[in-house]
This record gives C-alpha cells, structure tokens and sequence, in this order.
C-alpha cells in the first residue's frame, strides 16, 4: 500500500518534470484551481458568501505565489560581486501568504449577539491557501489528497454532526398573560420536553398585564425544540414571540 502510493507520487512529479517550463507551472495552477474549485463549490451550496470563486482564486493565486518563490530562488542573478553571498529562501513567501489569508478569513467571521457565524469558512480558506502551496511547489498527490479529506470534512461530515449528541444552544422569547409564577411554570414546561434552561429573563409590558421571557435553552437534538415550538403554537397561553440559534 505504502509502495503504491511512494510509486504513484513519483510518476506524478516525473510526468510534471517531464512537461518542462511552462507547462508544469500550467499544470500545478490546473491543479490548484479544480481543488479550491472544489471546496468552494461545497461552500457555495450552502450559501455561504465566500463561495467558489472565492476559494478557486485563493488556492490558485497561492499555487502562483509559490511557483513565482521557486522561481526567484532558481533565478540566474547574472554577475555577483565578489564578496556578496546571495541567500534566498523560497518559503517566505509562502509564510506572507498564510498570514495574508488569515485576514481575509477573518473578513468571513460574523459576530451577531454572541452568536459567531463563518468560522467553517475561515477554516476552509486557511486550508485552501495551504492546498495552493503544495500545489505550486508540486506536490500532486498530498494535493489532491487533502483537497478530498477538505471537502469530506466540509460535506460528509456535516450529516454526521447531526447524529452526534452535541448541546445546541437557542435563545427564545415567549408572551404570556402574567400570573404569580409563570416564569418558573413556563421554564418547567420546557423541562417536560427534555429541554434544559440556561438562563431566564422577563420584562413585563407598559400596562403589566404581558410579560415576554426570555430563555436561554439547551437541547442535543433538533427534533426536541421542534416538538416543543409546534405544541407551543397549538397553545393560546403560550406566544412566540422570536427564537434564534446561537
């Protein structure tokens, strides 16, 4: 297994060399694009806003980042002064790019009532970055490699994560007609549905007859907070007001 793979990135980077400049430099923005195409197009599926044009060009402008690199450290500087020593290090530019992407994913992170939304694609832009270097320094197969385990982690993984018993956090609103109690009555409604309360708060209306709560709730499946919004709405006690994950 581990021979077959050592053999298959030795073909690809002999059949890479084998093409000479420019076509291997062609081939590796090929690469770079069709594998920051493919995470992006998983990000635009989901609606994000950096989609796929956005990944596509981060991966394939890192793969030209890396390319121009190692061609700046090859490059014939013509007559050196004696005496002067000319020391180039093809990574530093690859570090600018790294700490260059960071920005632009922090650019995609929205902080909304403390609710952060856009870390996945952060994360996904960080990776693609990283996809573009390997590629532009020619490293086919670890490229293509992670590209498919991105788009798993980004695609496959998020049906998983549903199955998992992970605690999802809501913050609800509910009006009721106030009463000695109701507070406490509506938290223990929440707990006959396997719902777990965080926190509450209440404010009562200008003619003291309305009380809206505010909830802070807990749950590890959906279907749980569901259930409890449609008997919720069957109720003429009960008026939902607002509700939002956090």
């Amino acid at each position: 297994m581990i021979e077959g793979i050592q053999e298959l990135e030795a073909w690809l980077a002999r059949f890479g060399a084998d093409l000479g400049w420019p076509l291997e430099a062609v081939l590796k923005l090929a690469l770079a694009a069709v594998a920051g195409g493919l995470v992006g197009l998983e990000r635009e599926l989901r609606g994000r806003q950096a989609g796929f044009r956005t990944h596509m060009l981060v991966c394939l402008g890192s793969a030209l980042v890396m390319i121009v690199s190692m061609r700046f450290a090859t490059h014939p500087w013509g007559p050196v002064p004696v005496g002067v020593n000319i020391n180039i290090d093809p990574a530093r530019i690859a570090y600018g790019v790294m700490t260059g992407v960071g920005f632009l994913g922090a650019g995609t992170i929205v902080h909304t009532k403390g609710s952060v939304r856009g870390l996945t694609t952060a994360a996904a832009l960080w990776c693609v970055a990283a996809i573009g270097l390997s590629a532009g320094f020619g490293m086919y197969l670890l490229c293509i490699i992670v590209s498919l385990l991105v788009v798993a982690a980004l695609w496959i993984f998020d049906y998983v994560e549903d199955w998992l018993p992970r605690l999802r956090i809501r913050t609800v609103t509910i009006r009721r007609t106030w009463k000695s109690g109701v507070v406490a009555e509506t938290v223990k409604r929440l707990d006959e549905h396997g719902l777990k309360t965080l926190d509450a708060n209440f404010q009562r209306s200008d003619d003291m007859k309305m009380v809206d709560i505010g909830l802070r709730i807990g749950f590890t499946r959906r279907a749980q907070y569901f259930r409890f919004e449609r008997q919720v709405a069957e109720d003429e006690d009960f008026e939902l007001m607002s509700t939002r994950e956090v």
